[in-house]
């Protein structure tokens, strides 16, 4: 190359030499560039979309494993549970009757009462059942009462996660990330239900009976089940209770 088109090259404005390259490229050269390039973005974001779900998981459990140990301290507390909280909205406070007894068994977890997180780590409102036998305000429980005394059932994996004696005074559940069955909390405390759920286990968390399930995330066809639960077992409650000299 001489020295005069070295100098006319060198020479030409940046945005002239950028137009000069792009020519040596085909459309189909573009083209597969830019495929290339989007795979390789999809091949980076997949991680970061699993990191951040297996974040949301972990913060949930946490957060799961927290209201089981509030739900402890405040029964050694008051000697008895909190009842749900049924408003709508909910204000994170237990809803009781004249009598003091609850207003339903099942609700959503009164977190404002217990010094907890409102919801799980996708926005969730966390759905909480006690047994009445545990959460009578008025009437306190005995050891001999407490024993076998729940009928809340849950089922696990390989089937009955509890037996008769041992059914858990309370349960605390988090709808998953998909969030069927669940209420969301939006900013504001204004809330919404979602959608209904589609497996037919996430169907049995949902419908207001005494039975629960909690196993690991599965699927089937296009439902997925992936609530998080945990239970309080009378066994503990009633062994701490007897170690803060809460119960004779």
């Amino acid at each position: 190359m001489s020295t005069a088109l070295k100098y006319q090259t060198a020479s030409k404005p940046r945005h002239q030499v950028c137009k000069l390259a792009l020519q040596g490229f085909s459309l189909l050269e573009l083209a597969i560039a830019l495929a290339v390039l989007s795979l390789m973005m999809g091949w980076l974001m997949t991680p970061l979309r699993v990191q951040h779900s297996l974040q949301h998981y972990q913060q949930t459990e946490q957060r799961l494993q927290m209201a089981q140990q509030a739900l402890l301290g405040h029964a050694i507390i008051h000697h008895y549970l909190p009842c749900p909280d049924t408003d709508n909205p909910p204000d994170g406070w237990e809803n009781l009757r004249a009598d003091q007894s609850c207003v339903d068994e099942e609700g959503l977890l009164p977190w404002m009462q217990l010094g907890l997180v409102a919801t799980d780590a996708w926005g969730r409102y966390f759905r909480y059942r006690a047994d009445r036998t545990f959460s009578q305000h008025t009437q306190w429980f005995s050891v001999i009462d407490a024993e076998g005394a729940s009928n809340i059932q849950v089922v696990g994996d390989s089937g009955a996660a509890t037996s008769n004696p041992s059914r858990p005074a309370a349960i605390v559940l988090s709808h998953g990330e998909n969030g069927l069955g669940g209420i969301q909390s939006v900013s504001g405390g204004v809330s919404h239900t979602m959608a209904a759920p589609v497996h037919a286990d996430e169907q049995e968390n949902a419908d207001g009976d005494l039975f629960f399930v909690d196993k690991a995330r599965q699927q089937s066809g296009d439902a997925v089940f992936d609530d998080r639960l945990v239970m309080l077992s009378p066994k503990v409650l009633i062994q701490q209770m007897v170690q803060a000299q809460r119960l004779p």
